[in-house]
């Protein structure tokens, strides 16, 4: 396997053709039952995932095991296209989704939710298998699911065992979020040999910030112990400043995060120009990692879209209120 991108990204390139189309999505989106939905699904790519899906009695629990399935064997080829560096800098891209599943399993057990709603936010493209997250799932509680990741030897274990061990103390599930964040980060940065996926990291980081400086903005909660280390564009003391109250950005890239009126609204725009410096990279590197980010960013879109199209179809939503929800995939 090569250590290098030239290959790499001629097969990520080829993969790239099989994603879901417009015309495609719109077949789907257009399909008057969810059978018909899942028979168009079937008929590409996620055809061999589907299985249980379209069973008698099958709902939407096998369809997101269907799609879970699709994305970590996605995930998994891409990694076994790379060797060496390459291999260690697409692994420190795909954790970030073991990142947010650590923390949609930390949400949901201390929020209560059900273990079949906890699963159903899972998206399992990362390094984790599903078999692992569900068996977090299962423990109830959070030491217990902590000890369940411990046993894979995952570099984040020993993060999310002491990111539970602080929220036990603090009884803040933000300090359980950032020490995620900040554990990640730290590896991510080490992984990445290139001034380019640095760069990449290093925007992630800001955004992050930016958002949590706005979640905590005017509720005397700010602390620097909130701030994820890392980023090019936003210090400390711009952090605390706007956690204070200030609504001034640092960088016109983050300023419609910091002066969006509402967190959602900042969530928003985050997303937006994380997609938008994904895509960017991909055409401003296409010899090297921005390639395979972009490829991986588009398919967790394809994913969410599905998920919610699927929803639609199976409650029976009418097509312009998925296709608005569509928009904020």
């Amino acid at each position: 396997m090569p250590d290098d991108y030239a290959y790499i990204n001629a097969r990520v390139k080829v993969m790239r053709t099989q994603l879901m189309t417009e015309r495609r999505l719109e077949e789907a989106l257009a399909a008057p039952s969810y059978p018909e939905f899942l028979r168009i699904l079937s008929e590409g790519e996620f055809g061999e995932d589907l299985g249980e899906a379209t069973g008698a009695g099958a709902g939407l629990s096998e369809l997101d095991k269907a799609l879970s399935r699709n994305f970590y064997r996605t995930a998994q080829r891409l990694l076994g296209f790379a060797d060496g560096t390459a291999r260690k800098e697409i692994s420190a891209l795909l954790m970030r989704w073991d990142l947010l599943n650590l923390k949609t399993v930390a949400r949901g057990l201390v929020t209560g939710r059900s273990a079949q709603a906890i699963l159903e936010g899972l998206v399992p493209g990362g390094l984790l298998k599903r078999p692992l997250l569900e068996a977090a799932v299962a423990a109830g509680d959070l030491s217990g699911a902590a000890q369940a990741i411990s046993v894979s030897g995952h570099p984040l274990a020993k993060v999310f065992r002491q990111a539970v061990a602080t929220y036990v103390n603090t009884g803040d599930l933000l300090d359980l979020e950032i020490q995620l964040d900040q554990g990640y980060y730290a590896q991510a940065r080490k992984a990445s040999q290139s001034e380019v996926l640095r760069r990449y990291f290093a925007q992630e980081i800001d955004l992050r910030n930016a958002l949590t400086a706005v979640q905590l903005r005017g509720s005397g909660q700010g602390n620097v112990r909130y701030f994820v280390p890392g980023g090019r564009k936003l210090n400390e003391t711009d952090f605390m400043r706007i956690v204070g109250g200030d609504t001034s950005s640092p960088s016109p890239e983050l300023a419609p995060i910091i002066e969006a009126e509402t967190i959602q609204a900042a969530e928003a725009a985050a997303r937006a120009q994380q997609l938008e410096k994904t895509r960017g990279l991909a055409m401003g590197d296409p010899l090297g990692m921005g390639v395979p980010a972009d490829f991986l960013r588009r398919k967790e879109i394809e994913i969410a879209q599905l998920r919610l199209i699927g929803r639609g179809k199976y409650y029976r939503v009418p097509n312009e209120q998925i296709r608005q929800e569509l928009s904020h995939a």
